[in-house]
């Protein structure tokens, strides 16, 4: 099941092409993601653990998707499990580095890679909370890059998640 994950993870960008809205999920403890402005809500289609796309006009887009995962599952796995799927996507030059503390109880790690030759970057951010695993995605053009990435850091620092009992107030808002 992780495994199929994994591989999800590397394909929605592929899948479905931020916004302002602030987006919730209940069933999956999503209490809050605020996707960029300027992007466009995308539908979803039946792909059982994409929740939320989103895309702009310039060819970026952002997924995200959630999954229940076993006790002990931490960021760190998850991207282990998930690097070889995203090397047979043709990711390129895997980065991790520690996500910012957000105010949730969520375990995070980023991830950053380029594909398409260097042609379009990919960033995304791993969260664990309990026994659900949450991955923010974003693809857009290598030219894009810097004002794309200040939007996912906003967008990924805006994602809280877990039990409403677990949630504490972010403290960007």
């Amino acid at each position: 099941m992780r495994a199929r994950f994994a591989l999800l993870v590397a394909l929605v960008p592929f899948l479905v092409a931020a916004g302002g809205n602030r987006f919730r999920n209940e069933a999956m403890k999503v209490r809050g993601f605020e996707p960029p402005l300027g992007w466009e809500s995308q539908p979803v289609g039946s792909y059982a653990r994409l929740l939320a796309a989103w895309e702009t006009k310039d060819g970026g887009r952002m997924t995200l998707v959630a999954q229940k995962v076993k006790d002990g599952t931490t960021a760190h796995s998850l991207v282990a499990e998930s690097r070889p799927a995203l090397e047979r996507q043709k990711f390129r030059d895997l980065k991790t580095s520690p996500a910012p503390p957000a105010g949730d109880e969520s375990d995070r790690l980023l991830v950053d890679a380029v594909v398409d030759d260097g042609h379009r970057f990919m960033r995304q951010l791993y969260a664990v909370a309990g026994n659900l695993a949450y991955v923010v995605t974003m693809v857009g053009p290598i030219g894009r890059a810097p004002q794309m990435r200040r939007d996912f850091d906003e967008a990924a620092a805006s994602l809280t998640v877990g039990a409403a009992g677990d949630v504490q107030p972010n403290p960007r808002r």
